[in-house]
């Protein structure tokens, strides 16, 4: 076989394994976990609501939505807040701006609270469970 050929042969297999990877490596499965993020400039506080289990953990959430929305395509999120200083903060019938996140499986998603804005313009930070 001349070196012209070999050098074909390598080339194309070369371009099979890799396109292999590429295949493989980006593929979308159903149990893949999906990072999303939402930045609601009026998100209105509906729910304020916690959850302790004594000496284990403690979940702190609240639910509300979008308020720039219309009423009739309103989609309401259960938002985690991690740290218990920016709960005690929240108030439930008010609007602030929100920043949340999501690390979870599609349908499934479990939204965290990254940066609030309560209505005198601070932004608040948070790190917890």
């Amino acid at each position: 076989m001349s070196k012209k050929k070999k050098g074909i042969f390598i080339l194309i297999g070369f371009i099979i394994v890799t396109s292999f990877f590429i295949y493989f490596g980006n593929r979308q499965d159903n149990n893949q976990l999906i990072n999303t993020t939402h930045s609601f400039g009026d998100f209105y506080v509906m729910k304020k609501e916690h959850h302790i289990e004594q000496d284990e953990y403690m979940e702190m959430w609240v639910v509300g939505y979008n308020g720039a929305e219309k009423e009739d395509k309103r989609e309401n999120y259960k938002v985690y807040v991690k740290d218990s200083n920016v709960y005690n903060l929240i108030e439930k019938d008010q609007s602030y701006m929100f920043s949340i996140s999501s690390f979870s499986e599609e349908g499934n998603e479990r939204y965290y609270l990254d940066v609030i804005s309560p209505p005198n313009g601070t932004q608040l930070r948070g790190e917890g469970r």
